[in-house]
């Protein structure tokens, strides 16, 4: 927006929905990212690769397991070999690409791990690819194309819509002309729930890929409890949640009377120093 002061650090989290981890993109500055790997057991956050351009968090997916990262990007020109736009699979935290795709603009909403493979493993758009194909059977998930609908991998980690989401109109190819009401309720039962909507389209401060998340927590009464200082969400377990907040910070909360108590935190204050992806993040 003109005029708007931006702020940063920006955070998205992507979650491994079968192992306790987290990828976590950082955004520093405008076309400056920094990935890291956050163990939700040791509450232990490792420092991976870095990329100068832009990133899309909101079309990538970590794998079930935790280990690979698919995800979109494009580069300012440069090596006049390497695509503009690209899409990657990678080993998390780093962007090594294992496999790379040649994207034909930004339209595609990405891709992600459906499935374990057995055998030859069903790879999207094989015919695509820019890198790996001499090694591609060697993946061991599956991989689809991301359908349109808004907040895919919030859905992914079993976030569903709400019965108060509005309908998506059968004409919005790109599900852009609503504001979808997703849910994840408390795990071991209980009325208490996380509640997501997307923000309007470039409104809302820190944002990441032109959008905010707006988390409500739905209390054991049915009251709703806004979380505006928090910018993406989830149940790590029956009494805590984990996410990032707009200051720019990891954190685990306790559920306490109905409130979250902030248990833990991991502050971002300056760019880790760049290093090359080590040898074992470069296959498979």
């Amino acid at each position: 927006m003109a005029g708007e002061t931006l702020t940063f650090p920006r955070i998205y989290i992507l979650r491994a929905s079968q192992a306790p981890r987290a990828l976590i993109f950082v955004t520093h500055r405008q076309k400056c990212w920094s990935l890291h790997l956050w163990d939700l057991e040791a509450q232990r956050v490792e420092p991976g690769g870095m990329f100068f351009g832009t990133l899309y968090p909101r079309r990538c997916d970590l794998s079930p397991d935790g280990r690979y990262l698919l995800y979109f990007a494009m580069k300012a020109p440069g090596d006049p070999d390497w695509p503009h736009q690209f899409s990657g699979l990678s080993r998390a935290p780093w962007l090594a690409c294992v496999l790379a795709w040649r994207e034909a603009g930004t339209w595609t909403r990405g891709m992600f791990f459906s499935s374990r493979a057995s055998g030859r493993p069903e790879i999207h758009a094989r015919g695509y690819l820019h890198r790996g194909a001499d090694v591609a059977d060697l993946c061991p998930w599956n991989i689809e194309s991301t359908p349109s609908i808004q907040l895919a991998a919030e859905r992914r980690i079993g976030f569903v819509e709400a019965d108060d989401s509005p309908p998506r109109d059968p004409g919005d190819i790109w599900d852009e002309r609503r504001r979808a009401v997703l849910e994840k309720p408390r795990p071991g039962g209980g009325r208490e729930a996380l509640r997501v909507m997307q923000s309007a389209f470039d409104q809302g401060e820190g944002r990441v890929e032109r959008y905010r998340n707006y988390y409500r927590l739905v209390g054991n009464d049915g009251r709703e409890i806004p979380l505006p200082d928090h910018v993406w969400l989830d149940w790590l377990d029956r009494d805590h949640v984990y996410g990032a907040t707009l200051d720019g910070r990891l954190v685990v909360c306790a559920l306490r009377g109905g409130e979250l108590v902030e248990t833990w935190s991991h502050m971002f204050e300056r760019m880790p120093r760049r290093k090359p992806a080590p040898e074992w993040a470069r296959r498979f």
